[in-house]
């Protein structure tokens, strides 16, 4: 491994543990409703993209297979949040 691809890895390791930390300490600081749900949700994206591109090594495969798993991705996350929101938009 050369020492920009090290660097690139180490640098999206310590991304991915900042982005836990900062689900841990939204979801263990008694925040709830929506945004709190939100920020963690879009915290959980965020992680899953890194892993999808840096980890999968899904920077170099063709496009539609990247819009694939980054649609997947998207609907896991969302659904969970438009799922908890609906009951309140509906008043």
């Amino acid at each position: 491994m050369t020492q920009t691809a090290a660097r690139q890895v180490t640098r999206a390791w310590g991304l991915l543990v900042l982005l836990t930390l900062l689900s841990l300490g939204a979801g263990g600081s008694g925040w709830t409703g929506l945004a709190a749900n939100g920020l963690i949700l879009a915290a959980a994206f965020a992680k899953g993209r890194w892993m999808l591109m840096d980890f999968l090594k899904l920077r170099g495969v063709p496009a539609g297979w990247r819009a694939l798993f980054l649609c997947w991705l998207a609907l896991v996350t969302v659904i969970p949040w438009a799922t908890a929101a609906l009951p309140l938009l509906r008043g």
